[in-house]
């Protein structure tokens, strides 16, 4: 009990630094090696299950086992997600993230105030997060073409927010840092792990979610009007707020129409491959890495004929390296420190608990996966962060799924939904933020236009997930 009592100890500390705006890699980082280091004291590195030769000192075996976290998440994962990062830092240089936010955005300006507009919009957003993963990111280039264009069509700011604030949430895509890692964690490809598995839960909760947000923004406006809270300060050209996004339209604007399909280039091509596999035309499924790779080379060599020199283009390709390594410094950084974090937890005689609990029990078992559940929701809206939450618990499915009758999928797509969705029903979130900026409303004002459709699509992601996967 003592062991255990220091493992929660170090989860409550993480989420203390990370509520506190600390680095989430940092915080869990540090409080991860601790742990080893106490493990290391108090002779549980044995608990390791983890494949090194022990020196018989403790502590440098420890040091062993932050080595080989390093060396297996770096590879194979790790430079999958590095790579996506640089292909999309090189799409948002190019401006042809823009060009497919302002083509997408342009069809919904034809609606005249109508609410039916919400889940329109709400899907339009959503499609642009499979282009824009990042959801501060998108939310910025959305401030600048969707929300005037929606407001001009008649809803009111605060409902518009909501969408965009809600945009980057549960798309099932292969292209997905989380999707991608869940993946490795239960040994499938990334198409089957996101499409015959998380897509089940995911997808019924987005339409849930469109027409909650559909109903939950006409009472909001309702109740609003009749109190006459809506602040009439409100601006309706919010697009001068940034001026990296005002640049970003004006490139879009000189770009090729067809520069709004490169950027869904990498998600085509793993289709189509996987459709083929699945056909018998090929015998092999592309994996992330390879298909990034051959798009980012067609889109350089558009470029190149585009701008009639080549040495431009391929100086232009620095900015791919440089979507690399803020994919190594962020998202990378937390799945190693969300392993070594885990691997003291573990050591700590954590997962052996659970599993112990769990037993043969399928009722057991289901109450530690909604455990875990309510566990990620209370993270993401005290952080604003989905990544954290799900890096720091994924880690521990397989583990679980092991010695339980906990079904691995299952419990990976439930947290991963919960992170993701639960996120963006927290005033810290970068998203809001920026939305509740532009709009200059209080974050709060923001938060209630989201709980409740991000609510739902959880609540159904999860039931989804345990009836379908």
């Amino acid at each position: 009990m003592v062991y255990i009592a220091i493992a929660i100890a170090a989860i409550i500390a993480v989420g203390y630094f990370i509520y506190k705006r600390v680095h989430a890699a940092s915080a869990i980082f540090a409080v991860g090696v601790l742990l080893l280091m106490i493990a290391a004291a108090t002779g549980r590195v044995d608990h390791t299950e983890l494949d090194i030769e022990f020196t018989g000192n403790a502590f440098y075996d420890e040091l062993l086992v932050v080595e080989e976290l390093f060396k297996s998440r770096f590879a194979g994962t790790g430079m999958a997600i590095m790579v996506l990062f640089g292909f999309v830092g090189y799409m948002r240089h190019i401006g042809a993230d823009a060009k497919t936010v302002v083509a997408l955005s342009r069809p919904l300006q034809r609606f005249n105030g109508s609410y039916w507009l919400v889940p329109l919009g709400f899907t339009v957003g959503t499609l642009l997060s499979l282009v824009v993963p990042s959801a501060s990111a998108l939310s910025l280039l959305l401030v600048a073409t969707l929300l005037p264009a929606l407001i001009a069509a008649g809803l009111s700011p605060l409902t518009v927010g909501a969408i965009i604030v809600t945009s980057s949430t549960i798309v099932p895509t292969p292209l997905e840092a989380g999707l991608i890692q869940g993946a490795d964690l239960v040994g499938m490809s990334v198409t089957e792990f996101t499409f015959g598995n998380v897509a089940k839960a995911t997808i019924p909760a987005l339409v849930v979610m469109a027409f909650a947000h559909m109903w939950w923004q006409w009472r909001c406006d309702k109740k609003d009007a009749a109190r006459e809270t809506l602040d009439s300060d409100v601006t309706t050209s919010p697009a001068d707020s940034d001026d990296r996004v005002a640049e970003a339209m004006k490139r879009a604007e000189g770009l090729p129409g067809f520069y709004a399909i490169l950027p869904l280039l990498p998600l085509v091509l793993i289709i189509i491959s996987a459709i083929l596999n699945r056909a018998g035309v090929v015998e092999f499924e592309a994996d992330i890495l390879p298909v990034t790779v051959v798009s980012l080379m067609i889109t350089m060599i558009i470029e190149a004929i585009r701008h009639r020199t080549v040495s431009e283009a391929l100086d232009d390709l620095s900015h791919f390296f440089r979507g690399l390594g803020e994919g190594a410094g962020s998202v990378v950084a937390l799945i190693v420190a969300a392993a070594i974090l885990v691997e003291g937890i573990t050591q700590m005689g954590v997962i052996e608990a659970l599993t112990s609990l769990a037993g043969d029990s399928s009722g057991a078992a289901v109450v530690i996966v909604l455990i875990f559940v309510a566990a990620t929701a209370l993270m993401a809206m005290l952080t604003g962060s989905g990544v954290a939450p799900y890096f720091a618990f994924s880690e521990m499915v397989p583990g679980l799924a092991a010695n339980s009758t906990i079904h691995a999928p299952q419990m990976l797509a439930s947290i991963w939904a919960t992170s993701n969705t639960m996120r963006q029903a927290s005033p810290v979130n970068a998203a809001v933020l920026i939305v509740s900026g532009a709009l200059g409303v209080n974050p709060i004002e923001l938060v209630r236009r989201t709980i409740v459709p991000m609510f739902a699509g959880a609540a159904v992601a999860v039931l989804c997930a345990f009836l379908f996967i």
